[in-house]
């Protein structure tokens, strides 16, 4: 193999910075969510919500990924109230994938979660890929949690 088809198989990471989305990023937020019909209502609900922080990875190729984070205040088990920030959604582009964008999307999260002085960090998830993720990221299961179908 040449070099030159050594060059053409490393395929590098592009600089990526991590920011708050705003208004004007609705358009590459909607081409990132799977439900088209319901993408653009989606996006600008969280956009607008209190409580809810969208923060983007971005690269000069435009938005690389998105973590939608919602902040709460939840009371302790030995009483008094903690800030909590749950992972309510964490996507990278198909295409940008397998290239560490999401997990420097979510160490951009715990800092952002450090500096606003919150007590945890959670992500909800299921089996796979996403659970591997968070577990691998230093995530550990949790069972306080009950849950009923309304």
């Amino acid at each position: 193999m040449s070099i030159l088809e050594a060059e053409e198989r490393t395929v590098l990471p592009p600089s990526i910075r991590v920011r708050l989305a705003g208004p004007r990023d609705c358009e590459a937020l909607v081409a990132l969510l799977d439900d088209p019909a319901h993408a653009r209502e989606q996006v600008l609900t969280w956009l607008e919500t209190p409580g809810t922080t969208l923060l983007v990875a971005q690269s000069e190729i435009g938005v690389l990924g998105v973590a939608v984070l919602l902040t709460r205040i939840m009371p302790k088990a030995s009483g008094g109230m903690h800030k909590v920030v749950e992972v309510d959604n964490l996507v990278v582009h198909p295409d940008q994938r397998g290239q560490r964008i999401g997990r420097r999307l979510l160490a951009a999260v715990v800092e952002w979660a450090r500096q606003r002085r919150a007590a945890q960090v959670e992500a909800v998830v299921g089996v796979g890929g996403a659970r591997r993720f968070y577990e691998s990221f230093g995530f550990a299961t949790a069972a306080d949690r009950l849950v009923l179908a309304a």
